[in-house]
């Protein structure tokens, strides 16, 4: 299942369902032609979906989006940050055949946009002080209060707004599991709250979001001058 090019996140769990995996899709062919993978692996006997309506938090969630027009200079200079986050005005000019400046303008804009960030990402891996903990929840009544409980937690690293067979879809994560709990049953507390669902992640298989910032683009569109082949 790691090896599904769409599949970002796999990790061997407890509970009644010993696997978890995340993918990315930019349309439902797509995350069908995935389903349809995973049940022809040996094994398999059963795929519970839930899908994400809203991401509330990640690594990946920029704290104010703006509206913003993308072209194919913007499409090659996030192509090139996809592949070194780090790289310089002066590499970036020279992938896009601009100058440093006008670079260097593009990626603020993109930037002050939310359309990107950049930032180191911490690896999740498990250890001794690292506790992580899914959870599912299904509510009985309006989502707001949950919302903000989830939004304003110091133990939930990511969350999202979800259909299917949860409402929401967390991770926890505490250096012990006393501390996680204490977000568990906070969370069973709301009267909105029906079920709290919950499983360790044992084994961490797979944990790559680089296809879910988009299609690295190989190759960048030409400008308007650059000669062309007419077929």
């Amino acid at each position: 299942m790691a090896e599904l090019p769409d599949a970002v996140f796999v990790s061997i769990t407890s509970g009644d369902r010993p696997l978890v995996f995340e993918s990315r899709h930019t349309n439902c062919g797509d995350l069908i032609s995935t389903l349809d993978q995973v049940r022809t692996i040996s094994g398999v006997r059963e795929i519970r979906v839930t899908t994400y309506v809203d991401v509330l938090r990640g690594f990946f969630v920029a704290r104010e989006l703006k509206p913003i027009r993308l072209d194919g200079l913007d499409h090659g200079l996030i192509a090139e940050l996809q592949r070194d986050g780090r790289a310089s005005y002066r590499t970036l000019a020279d992938a896009v055949r601009l100058s440093p400046s006008a670079v260097r303008t593009r990626v603020r804009r993109l930037i002050d946009s939310g359309a990107i960030r950049i930032a180191a990402i911490k690896s999740g891996g498990l250890s001794p002080a690292r506790f992580a903990t899914g959870l599912g929840v299904i509510l009985q009544g309006q989502d707001q209060r949950v919302r903000d409980f989830i939004l304003n937690s110091q133990t939930i690293e990511f969350a999202a707004r979800s259909h299917g067979a949860f409402d929401f879809i967390a991770t926890a994560v505490g250096s012990s599991s006393a501390e996680v709990l204490r977000t568990v049953e906070d969370l069973r507390e709301f009267p909105e709250v029906s079920v709290v669902e919950t499983w360790a992640h044992y084994d961490l298989i797979k944990e790559d979001y680089t296809r879910s910032l988009g299609r690295v683009l190989d190759a960048v569109p030409p400008r308007p001058g650059d000669p062309t082949d007419a077929h």
